[in-house]
């Protein structure tokens, strides 16, 4: 599940520990146009909040990550991000997917170039 960075709800949602990471990922967000957000050829980026959603199909969590392709002027803000449907969502999904899907990096934002949390889904 992926937030805008500016969803009402992430103030809310963020845990202590991921505070800090998201606000500055939220100030860094602020400076791009929706146009740079959401350039296809941009390399995603994004933060995990530190809460998680309960999918109400099988009740396991979701991990709730900022992103900034995700705008809130666009839709609800909020992405179940189907990596299947839309490339945007695929190469945020390869960026961020950890071995372990209710795992997340020490320091909350998505790996870089560790070809281990790179695996598809």
């Amino acid at each position: 599940m992926v937030l805008a960075p500016e969803h009402p709800l992430v103030d809310s949602i963020a845990t202590s520990e991921q505070r800090a990471t998201i606000e500055a990922y939220k100030t860094e967000a602020a400076r791009k146009s929706d146009l740079e957000r959401t350039e296809l050829a941009k390399k995603k980026t994004g933060v995990f909040t530190g809460a998680y959603a309960v999918n109400p199909v099988n009740q396991e969590k979701i991990p709730i990550w900022l992103a900034d392709y995700v705008l809130a002027t666009y839709g609800t803000g909020a992405i179940m991000a189907v990596p299947a449907h839309d490339e945007r969502d695929f190469e945020f999904a390869k960026a961020i997917r950890p071995a372990d899907p209710g795992s997340r990096p020490p320091d909350g934002r998505m790996a870089e170039e560790d070809p281990a949390a790179r695996s598809t889904i």
